[in-house]
């Protein structure tokens, strides 16, 4: 059986989603089981009192943000439930802005992607995204403690830059997970195979936190590689590796300007990821093409 709560103060609306999960799913053999929750007070007391597979939550209530502003509580007391966040008036990159104040310092810890989770207009095609947490709820259902606890490993090797054993982990949970996305784009991002393309792609379908983060962690693993190849290693901060590149005479004036450049560009990319734009993106690939140029 699948479980499916759908917050939405509007009944026509909640009736609409029912019908669009019903087609997504009409080729699995199973059970849907629908809660419905007129009010946010309501989705807290269900999730209190049930386990649900997934969570389709409207954005607006009695007032605007008010199922956003919810999300915190959610997110801490159901760690592993899939959420389909729906958003009527607001486009989706202002929604996942809003979202990225209490997901940013966890996004790449697995602590937000060890669910399914989405932000769709309530105009858009949702097969796709209901498709996934589907096979999420049900793949990974035994498994998510375990995919938790593999994220948490990865975050360590990677904070002690263990590049290999961290890709290892998240090879891992892929073996778990088939298609997970955070592990997916991490090995990505270990590999050094993001392009400016595939960063652009996330911009331009409205997943602007994500392409954010991926470019500014793209932009370190890159200033890190850079520096242990003019002075063997690669200190915790990247200040401290410009530090002592610039004392030993390692980097030219004009790369430290571009070094630094790309350490500003990186700290936006990962604390205001709404500010990022395409533009930048072109500017980051640039700077760093001129950074490792042999001139």
């Amino acid at each position: 059986m699948f479980k499916v709560l759908i917050a939405d103060d509007n009944y026509e609306d909640r009736d609409l989603l029912k019908m669009e999960i019903k087609q997504a799913l009409e080729s699995e053999d199973t059970e849907i089981k629908f809660y419905e929750a007129p009010s946010i007070k309501k989705t807290l007391e269900l999730l209190a009192d049930n386990t649900f597979d997934l969570l389709t939550l409207d954005i607006e209530f009695d007032r605007l943000n008010e199922g956003i502003e919810a999300l915190p509580e959610i997110f801490e007391k159901h760690p592993t439930l899939n959420i389909i966040v729906i958003s009527g008036k607001l486009n989706k990159n202002e929604i996942t802005a809003q979202l990225f104040r209490f997901t940013k310092d966890n996004v790449f810890k697995g602590k937000r992607w060890v669910r399914h989770f989405d932000v769709l207009d309530k105009k858009d095609d949702k097969k796709e995204a209901l498709q996934r947490a589907f096979a999420f709820a049900f793949k990974q259902k035994e498994a998510a403690d375990k995919v938790r606890d593999l994220f948490v490993l990865a975050e360590s090797l990677l904070e002690k830059d263990e590049l290999d054993k961290c890709k290892e982990v998240y090879g891992k949970i892929q073996d778990i997970a088939p298609g997970e996305s955070e592990s997916r784009e991490n090995i990505k991002l270990l590999d050094g195979t993001v392009s400016r393309e595939q960063v652009l792609k996330y911009m331009r379908s409205g997943d602007n936190v994500v392409a954010s983060l991926l470019l500014g962690h793209y932009i370190e693993k890159r200033l890190k590689t850079f520096t242990r190849r003019q002075i063997g290693r690669a200190h915790a901060t990247l200040s401290e590796s410009l530090k002592e590149m610039t004392s030993r005479n390692k980097i030219s004036p004009f790369k430290k300007e571009l070094f630094s450049k790309l350490i500003r560009m990186r700290n936006k990319a990962i604390h205001k990821p709404s500010a990022i734009n395409d533009d930048n993106v072109h500017i980051v690939f640039n700077d760093l093409k001129l950074l490792e140029s042999k001139y």
